[in-house]
């Protein structure tokens, strides 16, 4: 199936300092579930060397809220020092043929695009630039987020919280 236009939104991605608030925030007074995570020391869509863990607390429409806690880059720095592949904008296309689609248009319109990269097996995307220098990712999420993806993503926020306080 050719690549039309996005399907709707997967997550929407900022940064955050503090993995434990946002949780808590996100969860417990939102009310939204903590479903998901990705977390490595180097950037796919980039190939830059960064540790990071990247969170993802859902809606009732099946769209997530998402965050990054990047390992250096300090609150009080300001904006400057948000890394550029932070802040995105992730749109749900329908396949992997629609992400494979909108590749060879986009970069036949002579737009850069950086991809495609699988996410932890269950999303593969592509990324890229509008005019105005918001970065989009186009995805393809080949698995329903389940249970034991949230238990994972526990497990990981956890980890990554004791060893954080370790650090200090």
């Amino acid at each position: 199936m050719p690549f039309t236009r996005p399907k709707g939104l997967n997550h929407a991605a900022y940064i955050t300092w503090d993995t434990a608030e946002t949780t808590r925030f996100y969860s417990e007074v939102l009310g939204m579930r903590l479903v998901a995570h990705a977390q490595g020391d180097q950037v796919g869509s980039t190939g830059e060397s960064s540790k990071f863990l990247h969170t993802f607390f859902q809606m009732d429409d099946g769209s997530c809220m998402a965050f990054f806690e990047v390992e250096g880059v300090p609150r009080e720095a300001g904006e400057s020092a948000i890394p550029s592949w932070v802040r995105h904008i992730a749109l749900s296309v329908g396949s992997m043929e629609e992400v494979q689609d909108a590749k060879r248009r986009l970069e036949g319109q002579g737009v850069e695009v950086r991809g495609i990269v699988d996410h932890e097996g269950i999303w593969n995307s592509i990324y890229f630039f509008d005019p105005s220098g918001h970065r989009i990712e186009l995805t393809y999420q080949s698995e329903q987020l389940t249970d034991e993806h949230a238990r994972e993503a526990e497990r990981a926020v956890a980890a990554w919280n004791r060893e954080k306080a370790t650090a200090r």
